[in-house]
């Protein structure tokens, strides 16, 4: 408290002491770095690249019990939560929700961050690169994929935020308008495009978890076919299958439950993942000295403690009814991924394969990475892209069979014994459909059993297939526990923050709020 003290009173004498303006008062060094004096080699490029892979990191961090995850995870059919809540319910959304405010505010920090990478590029590119000029591209293209994510990001969630492709540096452009249809889809899809032309195939270990081609690659396959299926668009499901078979060096995981192992991070099938730090109060992992440089403070933990009774979220996520009957019990990753006879709690995605941080503050802070993107998922896009675009229903029904075999040979060895048993009988392999409609239907169902509770994957799947009048999820059981449920057609759009709505006169509200 003295130490305190002595600073304000400090403080206070001097702004007592008269000042006059002389050079030696007026013309002192800033301290730390400028602008100018920054974006100068390759270290401050790759040092204000990382600072966007930082800002991806708070969408999957604990944030004090504000942790934004409910908003992919919760208006599915698949996940429940205890009490009562806006994103399980649908009551009580508008633009005021602090969590909505959030996922707006991370989404477009990484956008400024990435568009003022892509403009130092082009400014300083000469300059900054000259040691190893092949970065420059490299660096290029970590922007437009990291831009292209968070834009796939604010379509899925609100559908019509402000599209921003130029940093923003004076009035003129700081009230960018709504934009409609799939203008945000649009733009990701001519990013992930180049980026595909720009990222390495892979990183050695020191920069595992960068993005590379296939993470690209499968983020446009995403993107493709999610644009496809709301517009009828023959040709994005046509380019999304092109996709597919360019992506290599990447196979299915022998277990279902490998992708959920914190010692199993970064595997063969993973083609994206935010890369969670153990320490609480670090910077960004991949920054070895932020403090001598581009300032990116924040951790970059995952967080799992939905799934647990922890007073850390203040709530619990639990399975479904509806999910936890969509599978056959001899099904491996019934039993993997959940906990069908756990009273307060249900969920093993995750939770248990899960390293916590070592002597963390709060103790449910989370080393083991988020799988943004698996193979498992673009798998399942291109058997789906193979139906929508008038393709052989034998080949799509081949490709979700592979997912079910591996599904099949994922029983844990014996914890006695150690012996692992023989492969189950289901989920058995699926037979031709006879109409393209009944093979939509199984690989939805599939993607169902195969993503649960991951990513928003199904949340993404349903809001979709609404927008294309696949189906109607105004009369669609969410099978939720909330007795004050009710999903109108315009909650399909999640509210804009209504600061910004206010402070952009050229924005309007989505439409129900």
């Amino acid at each position: 408290m003295k130490r305190t003290v002595f600073l304000l009173v400090g403080a206070f004498l001097v702004l007592m002491v008269p000042f006059s303006c002389n050079e030696d008062t007026v013309n002192l060094d800033p301290i730390g770095f400028t602008e100018a004096g920054y974006y100068q080699n390759e270290e401050q490029m790759n040092e204000a690249v990382f600072g966007i892979y930082q800002r991806l990191g708070f969408f999957y961090k604990w944030n004090v019990q504000g942790f934004v995850h409910r908003v992919d995870l919760l208006p599915s059919d698949d996940l429940t939560r205890t009490g009562s809540g806006p994103f399980e319910n649908f009551v009580g959304l508008d633009g005021n929700n602090s969590t909505l405010a959030n996922i707006y505010q991370y989404s477009y920090d990484m956008i400024a961050r990435a568009n003022t990478i892509l403009q130092k590029i082009e400014e300083n590119g000469d300059l900054a690169y000259q040691r190893e000029p092949d970065l420059l591209n490299v660096h290029r293209g970590e922007a437009l994929f990291l831009r292209s994510w968070a834009n796939y990001k604010l379509w899925n969630t609100y559908g019509t935020a402000p599209l921003v492709t130029e940093r923003i540096i004076d009035l003129d452009n700081a009230f960018p308008p709504n934009t409609t249809g799939t203008e945000l889809l649009d733009q990701a899809i001519e990013d992930l495009r180049s980026a595909i032309q720009l990222l390495p195939e892979a990183w050695d270990d020191n920069n595992l978890g960068r993005a590379t081609r296939n993470s690209a690659r499968g983020l446009l396959m995403k993107s493709l076919v999610y644009r496809g299926s709301v517009n009828g668009s023959s040709p994005d499901f046509t380019e999304a299958i092109t996709v597919f078979n360019s992506i290599s060096g990447v196979s299915l995981m022998p277990n279902y439950r490998d992708n959920f192992d914190a010692t199993l991070e970064n595997n063969n099938e993973s083609l994206f993942e935010v890369q969670a730090d153990d320490n609480v109060l670090e910077t960004n992992g991949w920054l070895t000295a932020a403090t001598d440089g581009f300032p990116v403070i924040g951790e970059i933990n995952s967080y799992y403690g939905y799934y647990t009774t922890s007073f850390e979220a203040g709530v619990t996520y639990l399975a479904t009814e509806s999910l936890l009957n969509a599978y056959n019990p001899e099904d491996p990753r019934y039993t993997l991924a959940f906990d069908a006879g756990g009273e307060n709690t249900n969920v093993l995605k995750y939770i248990s394969t899960d390293q916590l941080v070592e002597s963390g503050n709060p103790s449910n802070l989370s080393v083991n990475n988020t799988r943004i993107l698996r193979y498992a998922d673009v798998m399942l896009l291109t058997a789906e892209a193979i139906v929508r675009s008038g393709g052989s229903l034998s080949e799509a029904m081949t490709l979700v069979n592979r997912i079910r075999e591996r599904a099949r040979n994922s029983a844990l060895p014996n914890d006695e014994t150690g012996e692992t048993p023989p492969p189950s009988s289901e989920p058995a392999d699926l037979a031709v459909p006879a109409t393209a409609d009944e093979a939509l239907e199984l690989i939805f169902e599939e993607r169902r059993l195969e993503l649960a509770a991951e990513e928003g994957h199904r949340w993404y799947d349903l809001r979709r297939r609404h927008l294309a009048g696949e189906i109607d999820l105004t009369t669609w059981d969410f099978s939720s526990t909330d007795p004050t449920f009710e999903f109108r057609e315009f909650n399909v759009n999640f509210p804009l923050p209504e600061s910004e709505v206010i402070d952009n006169p050229n924005m309007n509200q989505n439409q129900g709020y």
